[in-house]
């Protein structure tokens, strides 16, 4: 997704807003009690239990809970630290979005990053794994090609590492 269609899809806070409860609807959300049906309250952005009336913000439960950093921003930085390979420092989110404190765009950030790395998990290798190793062809510089290197490989040449999960035939 290129910043374009970004700004499409979410340029506002009720795009962001529309778009999470959406999601979060999918998912679907369990009252203390057991429930599982609930009102939707616009005007204060929460759920309420149909059988016990208890409350449950949009945010609860997730990684904004207790950020009183609005969706938009929330989104925006998403963005901004999954459109580069490198990523963006917390101290170039606060610049780019123009906000004033750098705290709560610092923790912002790290719960984003300890979110996806918790993502990883979830794709673990089982079974059969197989290891492999690959050269592929690299442009080097002109003092890279002059130098000799000695043992596995070759100039201009990248050693690279790879792992699948295989079936047995």
């Amino acid at each position: 997704m290129n910043l374009f269609s970004f700004s499409a899809h979410f340029g506002t806070e009720d795009d962001c807003i529309n778009h999470f409860k959406s999601e979060r609807d999918k998912i679907g959300l369990t009252c203390k009690c057991g429930s599982t049906e609930h009102f939707w309250i616009k005007s204060r952005l929460s759920y309420e239990c149909k059988k016990c009336r208890s409350r449950t913000s949009l945010k609860s439960g997730t990684i904004m809970k207790n950020s009183n950093l609005s969706f938009l921003i929330w989104y925006k930085t998403m963005f901004l630290m999954s459109v580069t390979k490198k990523g963006f420092s917390a101290k170039e989110i606060q610049k780019q979005l123009g906000l004033k404190r750098y705290e709560p765009v610092w923790a912002m950030v790290h719960k984003i990053r300890k979110a996806m790395g918790n993502r990883d998990a979830q794709y673990t290798l089982e079974g059969m794994i197989e290891f492999d190793e690959a050269y592929f062809t690299v442009e080097s510089s002109e003092i890279e090609q002059k130098k000799g290197i000695r043992g596995k490989g070759s100039v201009g040449k990248q050693n690279v590492a790879m792992i699948a999960e295989s079936t047995p035939l």
